[in-house]
């Protein structure tokens, strides 16, 4: 799995050969959200301009808050997921299905690194919690991180808002394909998307 700077070549060989493709943007320090969103949009509709061919007025991005943005082209539909974290956003694409990207910073604060591990008793797997909270330290931290953008793109993938774990959420959230990208730039990246 590959994420890529903006749209390159690479990025359109993930697309053509696998359906989806995940591209990261370095923002401007300090740019307002609204700024980054207008920006990440663009970078969607100028990948999509490239993959399909085709001209601006053919890609139309409807957004909703709180629901994925509904992308088309034409009339095939094109499954997104943005995610936003400091100076950075992710933007995933799927021609096939749905998909979730999630970004999230490695705090080092020593409070945070306590209090992971209770967000992580009320959010995440009990095995998952368990395994965090043997961890102490930088392990702690970087542990949860990475399982929580696992768990927000699952959550994502799906159309879920963030909420408690239970058994229900963890039988809804099965039948996905998820992974970590790993520390870029201090930040864990995950991706999920719905198995066919």
């Amino acid at each position: 799995m590959r994420i890529h700077l903006r749209f390159t070549e690479e990025a359109a060989q993930d697309l053509r050969e696998q359906d989806f493709a995940l591209l990261s943007l370095a923002l401007r320090p300090g740019l307002p959200r609204a700024e980054a969103r207008k920006l990440s949009r663009a970078t969607l509709q100028d990948a999509l301009q490239h993959h399909f061919g085709c001209d601006a007025n053919a890609v139309s991005v409807e957004t909703a808050s709180g629901n994925a943005p509904v992308v088309k082209v034409g009339r095939q539909r094109v499954h997104v997921s943005f995610s936003y974290e400091k100076d950075w956003a992710f933007i995933a694409l799927d021609m096939c299905s749905p998909i979730g990207i999630d970004v999230t910073f490695i705090h080092h604060q020593a409070e945070w690194i306590e209090e992971c591990a209770k967000v992580a008793r009320e959010y995440l797997a009990p095995a998952i919690s368990r395994k965090i909270e043997g961890l102490a330290g930088l392990e702690r931290a970087i542990a949860f991180a990475e399982e929580w953008a696992l768990h927000e793109a699952r959550l994502k993938c799906r159309g879920l808002p963030l909420q408690e774990w239970t058994s229900e959420l963890e039988v809804r959230l099965s039948g996905m394909r998820s992974g970590s990208l790993g520390d870029i730039e201090g930040f864990m990246v995950a991706y999920a998307r719905k198995e066919n």
